[in-house]
């Protein structure tokens, strides 16, 4: 079992040996990705009609960058130090800082933010309560909670069980070589240590993911009012859109599937969270 230090540490060290790189190696990076989350933030920025957006963990500045276009004043935390030194600070008419800070214990007032937003980081965390009660502290009334790209439980799961000696699809065999070999791959491309990755992610490689159901009792108890958990990225999705003859389709069997759930959930890949405070 890891200890919080311990976690700390190893994201420190990935991070570090990352940071020049993450833009390049991160598939939230990728123009389906960035879209979605362009239209995201957008709605966000509606049903706040709020200007203030604060990032915990946030990285070489993902969202940030793309927060710009809609929030004039933005912060930004990260506990690694080369991370926080590859955001681009100048170009941005609003007011935006970083700074160097665990999510667990924000250097922010109570009632500060409209929004708070943790992408691809709660699976990186010792544990996601303290940090989601910081969110709750730091975010005004009816401000709103938003965390994506985290690992979901079931589909992890469910890749997990296959037998690894039979033949797949391409598809299947991308996702068994995520869950088996990113270590080695990290380890073989990048330099870090296998048991370093695997600290880092410690809730995705040690717990396996969230599931919906375990983060809805948590942010309720938490005291967030209208609490949303979504299912997202279905198996295959960035293959169907980016090809010209099944794109127009996604959208059709992403709906199809989230209509299905909970019966569809173990084929989505990740899982969000939208809550009000």
């Amino acid at each position: 079992m890891y200890s919080q230090k311990d976690v700390i540490e190893a994201n420190i060290q990935l991070h570090t040996i990352l940071a020049n790189k993450y833009k390049e190696t991160e598939p939230h990076y990728k123009s389906e990705n960035v879209k979605r989350i362009d239209q995201i933030l957008s709605l966000l920025k509606q049903k706040t009609a709020g200007e203030s957006l604060l990032d915990i963990g946030c990285g070489s500045g993902f969202m940030i960058d793309i927060a710009k276009r809609y929030f004039h004043t933005i912060r930004g935390v990260d506990i690694t130090p080369a991370m926080l030194e590859a955001i681009n600070v100048n170009d941005f008419d609003g007011d935006l800082k970083v700074m160097l800070a665990q999510c667990e214990d924000l250097p922010f007032e109570d009632n500060s933010f409209d929004i708070c937003t943790a992408h691809a980081v709660l699976h990186h965390l010792h544990n996601i309560e303290p940090a989601l009660k910081e969110a709750y502290r730091v975010l005004k009334p009816g401000g709103i909670f938003y965390s994506d790209l985290d690992p979901n439980y079931y589909f992890w799961q469910a890749v997990s069980k296959l037998d690894r000696n039979k033949e797949y699809s391409d598809i299947i065999s991308r996702e068994l070589e995520a869950v088996f070999n990113k270590d080695s791959e990290i380890e073989r491309e990048f330099g870090v240590p296998r048991d370093v990755f695997l600290t880092a992610e410690n809730l995705k490689h040690g717990q396996g993911g969230f599931k919906g159901e375990d983060l809805d009792i948590i942010m309720s108890t938490i005291g967030f009012s209208t609490i949303q958990i979504k299912y997202e990225w279905f198996l295959g999705e960035a293959k169907i859109i980016h090809s010209d003859t099944t794109k127009h389709a996604a959208g059709i069997l992403r709906d199809y599937l989230h209509e299905s759930l909970p019966l569809t959930r173990h084929l989505f890949k990740y899982i969000a969270i939208y809550a009000i405070k």
